[in-house]
């Protein structure tokens, strides 16, 4: 009897839910930091990575994100959890509510954005559904959780700057604005560059991200996406000889493109496809930009390989803005530019602002979320 009494709590034992986090026990980033990893799986240079993003988004003051990568909610529904958990941290500026969560669960293959109440409108919406579908969503499915986690926190950190917030006037055009802005859509003609005679160049108005289209709901933005899936796999004639052409793999086409479009390639901020024609010896390139990456234009040798870093001069405080030192460089040329911009002062918390969400363990200033963003899973 004593034995079968055993069995019995022990299968009853195995057959409860394992057991997940909850809000309260997942620790907050320690100051200086933006990310927290409970699994273990996330390699110090990932978590480096979104500590970087997070910190020059700060230092801008344009906003604060986070990323949270856990195992499993425990049942709970992640996008609750995830909401309740941007908000005990309070990622953001009180008074703005410029904060946004990166929120993993790997068991549950899940993922959530969860944006503040200041950058969750329609604009900020559409690009949260664009990252989630098309960066971080595809990178789990191929197996990358270090590149999902990566992509989340640089898509983050574009969506931040580009929201209407840090521009309220939207009088800003894309040339004037900051890279990460202009990664959603990238207006720069192409211009070939002194190739082979056999080489063609051309573009294709695919190139152009779905911000062209609308930044409304989110299934607009899939549906453009499968639209321009469609025309870049599309077969091509020559237009020569009238036969079909071959679109050539990663590594062959390598050999039709010059060092810096190979060097676009390798930072991601452009792909090329070269579609060939065997009896016209003739090979006709295209371009894709990224939809979501942190590199433009260079003013100087016209390739997508131009980034810059900032350092803080003045830190913004709530009776005045702050200044950071911009540095901007090129992956390809020698350019290089330096320049300073002034930042936003801080808001001062209201009254009825959470004045208790900020804890002096973590860099994050009060901010609230009701939950606006998007979900992934895979």
């Amino acid at each position: 009897m004593r034995v079968l009494l055993c069995c019995t709590v022990l299968l009853c034992a195995l057959g409860l839910p394992a057991q997940g986090e909850t809000v309260s026990s997942i620790p907050r980033p320690r100051p200086g930091s933006w990310s927290v990893d409970t699994t273990g799986t996330m390699s110090s240079s990932t978590l480096a990575g979104v500590n970087q993003w997070g910190q020059e988004v700060d230092d801008k003051g344009l906003g604060q994100l986070a990323v949270a990568v856990v195992n499993t909610t425990g049942g709970r529904n992640p996008r609750t959890f995830a909401t309740e958990l941007f908000n005990q941290w309070g990622i953001g500026h009180a008074g703005r509510d410029d904060g946004a969560l990166l929120f993993i669960a790997l068991k549950d293959r899940k993922a959530e954005i969860i944006l503040g109440n200041g950058v969750d409108g329609p604009s900020d919406l559409g690009r949260s559904d664009a990252l989630m579908s098309g960066e971080i969503v595809p990178a789990f499915k191929r197996g990358d959780p270090a590149g999902a986690v990566l992509a989340g926190a640089r898509g983050l950190a574009g969506l931040l700057e580009s929201s209407p917030l840090n521009a309220p006037s939207g009088a800003t055009s894309v040339a004037q604005q900051a890279p990460q802005a202009q990664a959603f859509y990238d207006p720069t003609p192409f211009r070939a560059r002194s190739p082979p005679e056999y080489y063609r160049q051309s573009t294709d108005w695919t190139d152009v991200s779905p911000w062209f289209f609308g930044s409304g709901a989110g299934g607009l933005v899939i549906g453009v996406a499968g639209l321009r899936r469609w025309l870049r796999r599309r077969p091509r004639i020559c237009e020569g000889c009238r036969q079909p052409r071959q679109r050539l793999d990663e590594d062959t086409d390598d050999d039709h493109l010059d060092a810096g479009q190979r060097r676009e390639e390798n930072l991601g901020s452009v792909d090329y496809d070269v579609w060939w024609c065997d009896s016209c010896q003739d090979a006709q390139v295209e371009r894709y930009g990224a939809w979501l990456t942190s590199y433009s234009t260079c003013p100087s040798c016209d390739y997508k390989t131009k980034s810059e870093s900032s350092t803080t001069l003045v830190s913004a405080t709530y009776d005045h803005g702050g200044k950071v030192r911009v540095t901007v460089t090129c992956k390809h040329c020698h350019y290089r530019n330096e320049f300073t911009r002034s930042t936003p002062k801080l808001t001062r918390p209201s009254p009825s602002s959470s004045s208790g969400s900020r804890s002096s363990g973590s860099s994050f200033g009060g901010g609230r979320s009701s939950g606006g963003g998007s979900s992934g899973s895979w």
